[in-house]
């Protein structure tokens, strides 16, 4: 019989301050995350964070960040450092948009290994070899469902990503912010194709009211535990979608559909709003380390952030975390 994971009282304690930062990991560069005492520390967002840098190599602020790889990879690797000083024991290489479909789109189709690489050089440099990488791969921006795209050309999008990906020394893999499991399985599918090493993948849990929410495409947690459970990934679990609004629900039930894998959770610091031209977001590092540590408490074995995140977020989790441990 498994073992049942503690469940939180619905509550969101908020971190008192101090407290050191978790061990930083060595030996096994996998395996040791899973073994460090308490949950371990992933970082927050790339892209939007980086966004704001782009006007200092000459592309628009609503340009791909992946830009960056290529023309500023020194900016990039000072964001993964910022992460790794603020706790981070597991940073996401610059990659969101970096398959072909996705990447066509910005005038970088025909540049795709050359941006995975450079992206996954980066983070490697920064991280050294006490700190994971994790190669990040998006959504296609097509519906399989609506025929933009079959699945065979997906499989090969997301394996000659990988290709490029694993070249550059990622440590494993996460394929994220997905909403339709047709698509989720043709990444995991590319993964495989071009690398054996361990697979994350996590879903966007953005429609319906906070207590059963769904993704996009209409995926339940539950499904997505029954769907992880098939393909054999080492995590599973949720990231972006709606902010911290619904996420303890979120948590719950994938934690109640027992998954296989350890959980994952990579969730946006709070709710975006517009204040003039800018996209604010209202989630302060107080009320990330309270998540952070309602997360840690209640079975989690990942913890991030997403979209609207900086390094202040993370230090902040990782303090709270931190605490626990």
């Amino acid at each position: 019989m498994k073992e049942q994971r503690p469940r939180g009282t619905g509550a969101d304690p908020l971190s008192g301050g101090g407290g050191s930062k978790p061990a930083a990991l060595s030996g096994e560069r996998f395996r040791r995350p899973v073994l460090y005492d308490g949950s371990v520390l992933y970082d927050g967002s790339k892209g939007v964070y980086l966004a704001a840098r782009l006007a200092d190599v000459g592309r628009s602020p609503g340009d791909a960040s992946e830009w960056l790889n290529l023309l500023s990879p020194e900016a990039v690797r000072q964001v993964h450092r910022e992460y790794i000083d603020a706790g981070s024991q597991i940073i996401q290489t610059n990659t969101f948009n970096g398959n072909r479909l996705r990447l066509e789109d910005y005038g970088l189709g025909d540049r795709v290994r050359e941006v995975n690489l450079a992206a996954a050089q980066a983070a490697r440099e920064a991280a050294g070899d006490d700190v994971l990488v994790a190669g990040d791969i998006g959504p296609s921006g097509k519906l399989l469902a609506m025929g933009e795209v079959d699945g065979q050309s997906l499989v090969d999008t997301f394996a000659e990503q990988a290709a490029a990906l694993a070249e550059g020394g990622v440590d494993l893999f996460h394929v994220e912010t997905m909403s339709d499991l047709a698509e989720a399985r043709a990444a995991v599918e590319g993964v495989r194709r071009a690398s054996d090493r361990p697979l994350l993948l996590t879903m966007s849990f953005d429609t319906g009211k906070p207590e059963a929410l769904r993704t996009m495409m209409g995926v339940t947690p539950a499904q997505l535990v029954e769907a992880a459970r098939e393909m054999g990934v080492f995590g599973l679990g949720a990231n972006c979608g709606r902010g911290l609004e619904g996420y303890q629900e979120v948590v719950r039930a994938l934690a109640d559909a027992q998954p296989e894998g350890v959980l994952v959770v990579k969730l946006n610091a709070g709710i975006p709003r517009m204040e003039g031209s800018q996209i604010v977001y209202d989630g302060t590092p107080e009320r990330m380390a309270a998540y952070a540590l309602w997360c840690a408490e209640n079975g989690v074995g990942i913890i991030g952030a997403c979209c609207g995140s900086t390094p202040r977020h993370i230090e902040a989790m990782a303090r709270a975390v931190a605490d626990r441990a």
